[in-house]
């Protein structure tokens, strides 16, 4: 699926244009904000031409929010399970998130915030693939307490959900045509976020 969603996303295909206008209206104005007439528009056929090729407004929010996670642990984890030291790797880490970020800004909103709108068969896979995302962070986090590196005192959970909730939040105001790059942004973020858990 991952390799058919990112196909998808940078074809030129109706399937391709229909993904595309999902992750913008997703983003924009929320999955249960938009309609399929909405999505129909934004493409620029007729609603009930959309089902020639989709299954349903839930299975684009499916595919979208699966390829996204995919995609951030496959940038994280190998720093994650990486050498160096637990300061060094979560400093990567953090970079690589802000990088998947701007790569498509709208696609991170959705997966940040949409993902609770996933059905009861879909919702589960989901959550276990985020629980992965945090568990790499989470990993670090102890590593570097293990090793005096970071607080001894600190909550590594509360740690670590607070520098996700940053990160995950710069889909909002990042820009990739901005006067800084990715790496940029993230490295100044990283540095900010490291002085609190810093022994």
């Amino acid at each position: 699926m991952m390799a058919d969603v990112q196909r998808l996303e940078t074809g030129n295909g109706p399937r391709a244009a229909i993904l595309n206008a999902a992750m913008r209206l997703f983003g924009k104005q929320g999955y249960t904000g938009t309609s399929i007439r909405d999505l129909a528009t934004e493409v620029g056929v007729l609603p009930g031409s959309l089902y020639a090729h989709i299954q349903s407004k839930e299975a684009l929010l499916v595919e979208i929010v699966a390829d996204g996670i995919h995609r951030f642990i496959t940038a994280v984890e190998p720093h994650a399970h990486g050498a160096g030291s637990p300061v060094d790797r979560l400093r990567a880490m953090i970079v690589a998130h802000v990088e998947v970020v701007a790569e498509n800004p709208e696609r991170s909103l959705v997966v940040f915030h949409q993902w609770r709108f996933l059905g009861e068969s879909s919702l589960p896979a989901a959550i276990e693939r985020r629980q992965v995302y945090e568990g790499c962070f989470i990993k670090v986090m102890e590593e570097g307490v293990g090793q005096g590196l970071f607080k001894p005192e600190i909550n590594q959970r509360i740690a670590v959900f607070t520098i996700l909730g940053a990160l995950n939040w710069t889909p909002e105001w990042l820009s990739p045509d901005g006067r800084l790059t990715a790496q940029e942004v993230g490295s100044l973020m990283a540095e900010t976020l490291l002085r609190g858990v810093l022994a």
